[in-house]
């Protein structure tokens, strides 16, 4: 299906140019191959240096015009892959189809699907960087990456002894005025406490406690908003419960996913008849002290006890204590927050996913720091009260910190060019997720100093995401700036 184009003549010509193009190529995470052969094309028509990679990872060099031959070499980094998501009555195939994205007003919005500006937008400022020989620059390395969006794929598995640069800015940020110059890292733990099945009473009466309404989000990013952890407050109730009733646990499941804060968790219990109403004033109690607890920033809350069929096995009575134990000790929200920019969490938990397996409760954590030692003191904590209750423990993957530096001259040349195009000082964040410069931090042998940024773009990841055109205008002009500053 082809479609006409319809940024041609939309400023800055370039970046348009190539963020539409993008938008024809098929470049979903895993299908990078198309869009990464494009990239291998563009090198080869404006003739410059490129490789490569069994990743699909593509670094393309340019070198210095005359006068900037003896500075500092910079690294231009972006990812090729994007997030498809769709709306569910909409036929598209991510596969084949071009994206389809209208202009409205000061936006390039895909009303049905998602746009790709996630990171479409900062390929295309790497390109429109290279094809501009008009731009005054040191040495440039462009590196593209691949997978980014499923966990850094790409990225992890890149060459870095290839490169020169001792500048790197990353094009992946989404709010102008905000400068990156550093995130979190952490390893991500799934935690197998051992259980015993044994068979139901039944002629008990069972029910399912039931946490749902919970506003969730990104358990890096929405951490600081101070949203409840649906199964912390699942904690709280069985353990109340356990003050008042003798109960069978059946089972306990919260949390969709580990990186998620979790919005809905529950437990399923066996009581006595007699009991029913001891349950129903925990539910009720609890109900209110969740209302007032949060009512600011997690006002839906529901709590309820909803009968259920008779079960088949429950866990033993040590089971049972051991897996709320757990759950119950392991830490959750946050742990510290930033010396240099206090607004911001240096460090943090979140209890992800909660399940019951044949002969475990298997459990999810994850941890973020900027700081390296912190992230690994969380660890520790993590394996000690895991060992206590004779659980084991899997790193499923580890992201590096990338700490940020106070004496950053990227960030103060920065700083500069931001004051002289816009009259005021920039914002600047340190990410409480990973961002691709952290793979740098730890992979190159020298010391390179690096911040991100990129114009507005809203609702990543969901149909509806959209650039604004304006912010993309006044960023390029500000990276323009700061390439030629270097």
């Amino acid at each position: 299906m082809m479609k006409e184009r319809l940024l041609t003549n939309t400023e800055p010509i370039d970046v348009f140019h190539y963020f539409e193009d993008l938008t024809f190529i098929p470049r979903e995470s895993g299908n990078e191959k198309e869009v990464s052969d494009y990239l291998v094309n563009f090198a080869k028509e404006h003739g410059l240096e490129y490789k490569q990679d069994e990743w699909y990872n593509v670094l393309i060099r340019k070198e210095a015009t005359p006068g900037y031959e003896d500075h500092p070499g910079v690294i231009v980094q972006a990812h090729m892959d994007m997030v498809c998501e769709k709306n569910g009555d909409v036929e598209h195939d991510f596969a084949k189809d071009p994206i389809v994205f209208e202009v409205e007003d000061d936006r390039v919005i895909a009303k049905n699907t998602t746009l790709g500006a996630d990171d479409g937008i900062g390929v295309s400022f790497g390109l429109a960087l290279l094809a501009d020989d008009s731009i005054k620059h040191p040495a440039i390395e462009f590196v593209c990456t691949s997978d980014e969006e499923r966990g850094l794929q790409g990225i992890e598995n890149f060459d870095f002894t290839q490169l020169k640069g001792d500048y790197v800015i990353n094009v992946d940020s989404d709010d102008e005025g905000v400068v990156v110059v550093g995130c979190a890292g952490g390893p991500v733990v799934k935690v197998n406490v051992p259980i015993r099945k044994v068979p139901a009473d039944h002629k008990k009466e069972y029910y399912a406690i039931k946490i749902t309404g919970l506003r969730g989000g990104h358990s890096g990013e929405d951490i600081h908003r101070g949203r409840a952890n649906a199964n912390k407050l699942l904690i709280r109730v069985l353990r109340a419960l356990e003050e008042n009733v003798r109960f069978d646990l059946s089972d306990i499941t919260g949390g969709l996913k580990y990186n998620a804060i979790p919005r809905n968790a529950e437990a399923v219990i066996g009581i006595e008849k007699e009991d029913k109403a001891a349950v129903d004033a925990v539910i009720e109690r609890f109900s209110g002290i969740f209302a007032d607890e949060y009512r600011v920033n997690d006002p839906g809350i529901t709590l309820e006890a909803v009968p259920q069929e008779t079960a088949d096995h429950i866990l033993d009575e040590a089971s049972s204590r051991r897996v709320l134990d757990y759950i119950d000790f392991t830490e959750t929200g946050i742990i510290r927050r930033d010396q240099d920019y206090p607004q911001f969490v240096e460090s943090s938990v979140s209890l992800g996913t909660i399940s019951i397996k044949n002969d475990s409760a298997e459990i999810w954590i994850m941890t973020r720091s900027s700081k390296e030692s912190q992230h690994r003191a969380m660890f520790q904590r993590i394996i000690s009260l895991t060992k206590a209750y004779d659980g084991i423990y899997e790193v499923m993957s580890d992201c590096p910190a990338w700490e940020f530096d106070s004496e950053s001259q990227l960030k103060k040349k920065c700083e500069y060019v931001f004051r002289e195009l816009y009259g005021k000082d920039p914002s600047f964040m340190i990410l409480h997720a990973g961002l691709e410069p952290c793979e740098f931090a730890v992979k190159v042998d020298r010391k390179l100093d690096m911040i991100s940024l990129g114009p507005d773009i809203r609702d990543l990841h969901a149909p509806g995401e959209y650039v604004v055109i304006s912010s993309t205008q006044r960023v390029w002009e500000c990276f323009k700036r700061l390439i030629e500053s270097l």
